[in-house]
């Protein structure tokens, strides 16, 4: 009983460890689905824009409902307080990150696209 080799999850390699396209292989075109998307996203950076987004909103929300939530109170700081104190520190730091990865980002694409270079794969440190 033979498995194609795409369903066990070992991809060809050329001599120089760079790895062989669905074009050179045309058996290898068909075992292999085209969606996968999901597989080549970087779990860290989808977890650093979810933490950008919420800050940013998170920051902004606290922003708009400033005006509802911070009133005379007596006794220990109230939650809104401490809240509306960090929502710019929250803003700036949303945005910040928003800005990083989106240069992480062009470099990964310029990375991909650039005339002439093959993407090789990085080599262990030592």
């Amino acid at each position: 009983m033979e498995q194609p080799a795409g369903a066990i999850g070992f991809r060809e390699v050329d001599q120089d460890g760079n790895p062989v396209g669905a074009e050179a292989n045309p058996a290898m075109a068909e075992t292999q689905p085209e969606g996968r998307l999901l597989a080549a996203v970087n779990p860290f950076i989808a977890v650093l824009w979810v933490l950008a987004i919420a800050l940013l909103g998170g920051g902004i929300l606290a922003f708009l409902t400033a005006n509802f939530t911070i009133g005379p109170s007596s006794g220990a700081m109230p939650l809104s307080f401490v809240i509306f104190t960090f929502a710019p520190h929250a803003v700036l730091s949303g945005i910040i990150a928003i800005i990083g990865l989106l240069f992480w980002h062009a470099h990964q694409w310029q990375r991909r696209h650039a005339p002439g270079t093959r993407a090789r794969p990085r080599e262990p440190d030592m």
